[in-house]
């Protein structure tokens, strides 16, 4: 299944390219008089393509790319530091001053690399989801954006949302991602964060199941047995609600014991869609790596002035949707089935949440 939803991806990532290829023949996106956009060639740097939510940010970034006119390639780097930097280098050897390049980064460390690196070679760059400490745009004229997901508020709304759909009150368990990332992290944070506004929650238990759903499914099976009054578990992510999920299945217990997720992925999505998990929050690749590109894009073909923004405007949070039984179909619609949301890239505000703190 897994493989048939990176697939479909794939699939409808070409799709769109060609279908916004035409629209963009058609005057969709203009730009500068005299500039050839076809000049231009996007790097869309991704962990791996097996992986549904990095397939989708490719997607996004090749739809953002078709739109203007830009040629783009997909780089992976199997979340090697090393293999990322030296595809981005090889990248501008071929490209020179008509490389740009989005970045999903194979760690947080890597992306002060990958600054300076475009830095050096006068490329520009939007680097997705992660930030080292003291690492500023403003600080780098090629450095576009730092694009992300506010893991903060969506740890707190996912685990708001399972604290209210078991009235508020009786026992609960945290299944925390791979211990020393940082969206594992911040979630864990955000779950903690939440409960003071419940006193009556109690937590019986927290884990890391490290991402992995047979790590979570383990973990629940223990949890339903020790804990016959066990009313909520809250996930760091859909992987690890759906290992939960499988367990409370064996058990007859699906439904009755809520469950959270965090991320969006297919099989998430139609598990809050059936019922058997109470909330997801839908990441959208589509959104942050379509605009992360449109922003690179705009700064190469002379249509964003990026030393006179203003620094926080190139520090922001995306927007992201949390998923309940209300509007799964139209998610899974939106990000399922079509391969493409409709996003309008020519807009760079609207992929805008909140503004990133500085340190």
């Amino acid at each position: 299944m897994k493989k048939k939803i990176v697939a479909t991806l794939m699939a409808a990532a070409m799709m769109a390219t060609t279908l916004v290829s035409t629209a963009f023949a058609e005057g969709t996106i203009a730009v500068p008089e005299g500039v050839d956009p076809s000049e231009y060639h996007l790097a869309i740097c991704i962990h791996s393509m097996d992986n549904e939510y990095w397939a989708q940010e490719a997607a996004g970034a090749q739809l953002a790319a078709a739109a203007y006119g830009v040629e783009s390639e997909i780089l992976t780097c199997d979340s090697d530091d090393n293999k990322q930097l030296q595809g981005i280098k090889d990248f501008i050897a071929q490209y020179g001053d008509k490389a740009l390049f989005v970045v999903d980064p194979s760690s947080t460390a890597n992306t002060v690399n990958i600054a300076e690196v475009c830095e050096d070679a006068g490329v520009y760059v939007t680097i997705l989801a992660h930030r080292a400490e003291g690492l500023y745009p403003a600080d780098y004229p090629h450095f576009v954006a730092s694009l992300m997901l506010d893991d903060m508020a969506i740890g707190k709304a996912t685990a708001t949302a399972l604290f209210e759909s078991i009235g508020g009150e009786g026992q609960v368990v945290e299944l925390q991602g791979l211990l020393g990332d940082d969206s594992a992290t911040n979630r864990h944070a955000a779950f903690e964060a939440a409960l003071a506004d419940y006193p009556d929650i109690e937590v019986v238990d927290s884990q890391t199941a490290s991402w992995s759903q047979s790590d979570a499914m383990t973990l629940a099976e223990n949890w339903i047995v020790n804990y016959p009054d066990l009313k909520g578990v809250f996930s760091a992510n859909d992987t690890m609600a759906l290992g939960a999920v499988e367990a409370l299945k064996n058990a007859g217990k699906n439904g009755e014991i809520k469950v959270s997720g965090c991320d969006g992925i297919e099989a998430a999505l139609n598990s809050v869609k059936d019922g058997d998990m109470v909330i997801t929050n839908a990441n959208d690749g589509y959104c942050i790596a379509g605009y992360g590109a449109a922003y690179s894009i705009q700064a190469a073909l002379g249509m964003l002035d990026v030393e006179a923004m203003d620094a926080a405007d190139r520090m922001i949070f995306c927007k992201t949707t949390l998923v309940d039984a209300e509007n799964a179909d139209d998610i899974i619609a939106k990000f399922i089935e079509t391969g493409d949301p409709g996003y309008d890239y020519s807009d760079l505000s609207a992929c805008f949440s909140a503004y990133q703190e500085a340190e």
